[in-house]
């Protein structure tokens, strides 16, 4: 028997694999890690990519907010704020010039505790913190519309900034290709119906119907999604913008990064990622056991959906999964469960074309994924509700893959996903 330990919430679930059976762990070799992050940052934004020099793009009289993600995202953000405004205040800006935005989307607000988790305490203390909501008008400001219809508006202090730094991490994402950079800015700080209107973008324009095939996972040239969040980036002051781009490996540790012009910084951040954690394939699989890769990219089903989206790439059709994630928060969208009414995967895009919202579409792609393929999830959430996502719930890691096994002809081709969030299986 061989012994496989796969992420859950913040600890691990164990199974066991007969030595009978054939399998393969999709896995890839990550680089070392950087031991010297300050110095590495440092080095970083004296060197940007198609920008000027840290020290030199701003003013000691400018106005600066900083951008960072959410807590459903993993970056070190605590460590890098500390640095940056280190930096920003040693050349003479004043503390009270700097607001540190959480680019939240729409996304759930956060506890004060989780802030200054994500901040850091000198930083909560010293500095103005907001949680972006991206449902307060008062607080939001038209900067003008993409070439797609895409009306942007985004949080007033910072379209009243001077200078924006933005940080984030470059991962893989399903519809706008990867995550981070322009990403900090729509979703991350901009208005629920800009959102909507952008996100909006994932299904074909009639009389197709469908999801359009471009927005698509690890995709970004003639991706509408991305190109749509680019216009955002440009019109939110592409010259007034330094983004700080992490690629993190899957023990969330610092291996590049990738500072300078908001967009050039982070092409080059997501071609890096895609060299590294493509997983080359000869075929798909009959079986695979997936983790959605653990907190907090397994907090709600919402964040799961990714994982699961990346491991459909290499099941075959009819194949069975088994995915992991704790989903402590629970699903992560009352939107969400309302579109499950609809029952059909046609009901539900008639509904999203009449009204776009992101949850609703998450709820699309369930579906359909449902329908193609076997699930069974372990989680914390009730067995009635993962029947409600046409899933099979399982309440023991172990009797599902006994239930595989026994059902798993000789010829069976099985995978284990430890990461289902961090890598992209690829077919040859």
């Amino acid at each position: 028997m061989h012994k496989i330990k796969l992420p859950y919430g913040k600890k691990y679930q164990y199974f066991r694999i007969p030595s009978s059976v054939k399998y393969r762990i999709l896995e890839v070799r990550e680089p070392v890690p950087i031991t010297d992050f300050s110095g590495n940052l440092i080095h970083a934004v004296n060197h940007p990519i198609n920008s000027a020099r840290f020290d030199s793009f701003f003013n000691v009289q400018d106005k600066i907010a900083i951008l960072i993600p959410d807590k459903t995202r993993r970056c070190p953000s605590d460590k890098v704020l500390d640095i940056v405004i280190k930096r920003l205040t040693g050349m003479g800006v004043d503390r009270a010039n700097i607001t540190v935005i959480l680019a939240r989307g729409s996304h759930s607000a956060h506890a004060p505790a989780e802030i200054t988790k994500l901040v850091g305490r000198s930083t909560s203390r010293a500095i103005k913190v907001i949680d972006h909501d991206a449902n307060k008008s008062t607080e939001l400001s038209y900067i003008g519309t993409t070439s797609r219809g895409t009306q942007v508006r985004i949080n007033k202090h910072c379209a009243d900034a001077d200078k924006i730094i933005i940080i984030g991490t470059v991962g893989y994402h399903y519809y706008a290709g990867f995550s981070g950079g322009r990403k900090l800015i729509l979703p991350g700080i901009s208005a629920y119906q800009t959102i909507q209107q952008n996100h909006s973008l994932v299904l074909n324009k009639p009389p197709l119907k469908g999801k359009n095939s471009d927005a698509c996972l690890g995709k970004l040239d003639g991706n509408p999604v991305n190109e749509d969040m680019i216009e955002a980036a440009r019109l939110a002051g592409r010259g007034r913008v330094f983004s700080i781009n992490l690629a993190i490996n899957s023990r969330d540790e610092i291996i590049r990064m990738f500072c300078g012009d908001i967009i050039d910084a982070h092409r080059r951040g997501c071609d890096f990622v895609d060299r590294i954690y493509q997983v080359p394939l000869k075929g798909k699989a009959d079986y695979i056991i997936a983790s959605a890769g653990g907190y907090p990219t397994d907090v709600n089903f919402i964040q799961t959906h990714k994982a699961i989206e990346n491991a459909v790439y290499a099941l075959k059709d009819r194949g069975k999964m088994l995915i992991l994630a704790e989903c402590k928060e629970g699903i992560g969208s009352d939107i969400f469960m309302g579109f499950l009414q609809h029952r059909t995967p046609e009901k539900m895009e008639a509904e999203l074309r009449k009204k776009f919202v992101v949850s609703g579409h998450t709820a699309l792609c369930t579906l359909i994924k449902a329908n193609r393929f076997d699930i069974y999830l372990y989680s914390g959430l009730k067995d009635s509700l993962v029947r409600n996502l046409h899933f099979t719930p399982m309440d023991d890691v172990q009797r599902a893959m006994d239930i595989f096994f026994r059902q798993m002809p000789d010829d069976a081709t099985v995978f284990v996903l430890p990461k289902g969030c961090g890598v992209r299986p690829v077919v040859s």
